[in-house]
């Protein structure tokens, strides 16, 4: 994980999980929050997670639930729903989750959550209700239309994908011809063949 401040990651106090808060609070229930406890997670779930938690698009959400909303996995589903079809979501007491934003602070995730409320006046995290795992198997006409991800999105998430797949795939290249520097192909054009003159 990078160094710096990073949002919406964790650890469960009553067991030392890591965990990525996908909701800090439940509407009408304060107290709860919903976490995906990321030790839990086969790797490549667990690197697509972490990548997405990792992105300004998530550091930028209120909620990580938002951003993983628009998010594609690998395997071409949708984050939110996988993880919560998957039963990776968990409810936990916010007393319970201990905020890790990096090396150096730790704050418990009910503490920030009053903090939040108390600097943006309001009774609760979200201004407008949420989409829980509850009412994602039975969304609203509205709400579904506002959560469709379009082809461009996907598109673009495969793109983005397939650039980092690109990179790992170079950087493995790489280290193989350093191991057998004779594997790696040489430069320039090969010598033409010489026709024998009748």
């Amino acid at each position: 994980m990078s160094t710096n401040n990073l949002k919406h990651v964790g650890q469960l106090i009553n067991t030392q999980r890591r965990c990525v808060i996908m909701f800090r609070e439940i509407p009408d229930d304060e107290s709860n929050c919903l976490v995906v406890d990321t030790d839990a997670l086969v790797d490549w779930m667990h690197d697509d997670v972490i990548n997405a938690v990792e992105s300004p698009g998530a550091q930028a959400s209120v909620d990580f639930s938002e951003f993983a909303q628009r998010r594609v996995m690998t395997d071409g589903t949708n984050m939110l729903q996988s993880l919560h079809a998957k039963g990776f979501l968990q409810k936990q007491k916010a007393s319970n989750v201990m905020m890790t934003p990096n090396r150096e602070t730790q704050i418990r995730l009910d503490e920030l959550n009053k903090i939040i409320r108390e600097q943006s006046g309001q009774d609760t995290i979200h201004k407008q209700p949420v989409e829980t795992p509850e009412s994602l198997s039975t969304p609203s006409t509205e709400s579904t239309v506002n959560e469709v991800i379009d082809d461009i999105a996907i598109a673009s998430n495969m793109i983005a994908q397939a650039k980092q797949f690109e990179e790992e795939a170079a950087t493995l290249r790489e280290n193989a011809y350093a191991l057998s520097p004779e594997l790696k192909p040489k430069r320039g054009r090969p010598a033409a063949k010489k026709t024998a003159t009748a």
